[in-house]
């Protein structure tokens, strides 16, 4: 039972990241004064509608995204006049471009003020001296097996991906670490050592389950970066995949069943983790759909870019077919994932 109910719960969590994302598509679309028909969570047979002003809200049958249709979009719609002022393709560019863009943008907005909220509330997880190596310069400099790191020359650090690159880019100064040893604070002086390209100090580092709260600017600048740096990561692990550093598997992609089961499980196991999770999801989400690829977002910022650069629509006919290929192949790829996890979580 207490599992349903934090499977509930992820499933709530991805819920909000869908709406927040179709949210900045409508948003957008009403500022620039476009008419938008349908606000849809889930796709298939409403569950559940209701008409407000010009626009019906739906919940579909299939919990697999969410659309907002807006008047022209779909260049079919034989319900919208070819020469409605309202319609999407008879609104500038510009705005074009901007509805498209916001839902990614405000999946970005949202992930940025979940994590300021969890780092300024519930704090950041700190890094944890797991173990000294013999004979470096953290065991001289009297760090300890235990110790949580919680500065680095004054500054707040946290995660280790934090930590990491400020010892490896030290370029061998002195480092003054501030750490959490029981309920008190201790500094040392480190010297990091030269070690393949950077430097090192010489501990093997964990995840410490204590978290530290911010203040309210540290707490507003750490939110503002993680997404980016999250993006950066995935930006690295494509182009790896591309040209062939790593060679990708289907166990390294999840469908929306095992990203549900992540969130329930870190929700299980600490509710700030699983709403930490909610927030890389929000931006990741952010960042995929920016990808040039058809049916996403990015595909259509793609032919509006054209657009814009020569002055001249690209023939409606051909980007529909463009994104009806590759919703096909979206889909199909979806199905792929859901049907992996549904055999890793039922074996069949």
């Amino acid at each position: 039972m207490l599992t349903a109910f934090y499977v509930a719960l992820a499933i709530l969590a991805l819920g909000v990241l869908i709406i927040v994302h179709e949210w900045g598509h409508y948003i957008v679309a009403k500022w620039c004064n476009m008419r938008v028909d349908r606000f849809a969570i889930g796709f298939g047979p409403a569950l559940f509608s209701k008409v407000s002003g010009e626009t019906t809200f739906q919940v579909g049958a299939i919990p697999l995204g969410g659309y907002v249709q807006i008047a022209g979009l779909n260049p079919d719609d034989e319900a919208i006049a070819a020469d409605d002022p309202r319609s999407y393709p008879n609104r500038p560019a510009w705005q074009r471009f901007l509805t498209i863009a916001a839902g990614p943008v405000v999946n970005y907005v949202f992930a940025v003020v979940v994590f300021f909220l969890i780092n300024f509330f519930a704090g950041v997880p700190g890094t944890m001296v797991q173990k000294l190596i013999p004979g470096q310069p953290a065991e001289a400099s009297g760090l300890l097996a235990g110790d949580v790191i919680t500065r680095i020359n004054g500054r707040p650090v946290g995660m280790i991906d934090e930590v990491r690159p400020m010892i490896a880019g030290s370029g061998g100064q002195p480092l003054e670490i501030q750490v959490r040893r029981g309920t008190e604070l201790k500094t040392v002086v480190v010297k990091p050592a030269a070690n393949q390209g950077g430097y090192s100090i010489g501990i093997q580092m964990n995840v410490s389950p204590d978290r530290e709260r911010l203040g309210l600017g540290a707490a507003a600048k750490l939110a503002a970066i993680e997404p980016w740096r999250l993006t950066v990561a995935q930006v690295t692990a494509l182009t790896n995949m591309i040209t062939g550093r790593h060679k990708a598997k289907m166990d390294d992609f999840v469908s929306i069943i095992g990203i549900t089961q992540m969130i329930a499980q870190q929700l299980g196991q600490r509710f700030v983790e699983g709403l930490e999770l909610a927030a890389k999801i929000s931006a990741l989400l952010g960042f995929f759909n920016l990808l040039p690829l058809p049916a996403l977002d990015g595909g259509r910022l793609v032919f509006l870019s054209i657009e814009v650069v020569t002055r001249r629509r690209v023939n409606h006919r051909i980007e529909q077919i463009v994104h009806m290929v590759g919703m096909v192949i979206l889909l199909g790829l979806m199905l792929l994932l859901v049907a992996k996890d549904l055999k890793r979580l039922f074996g069949f």
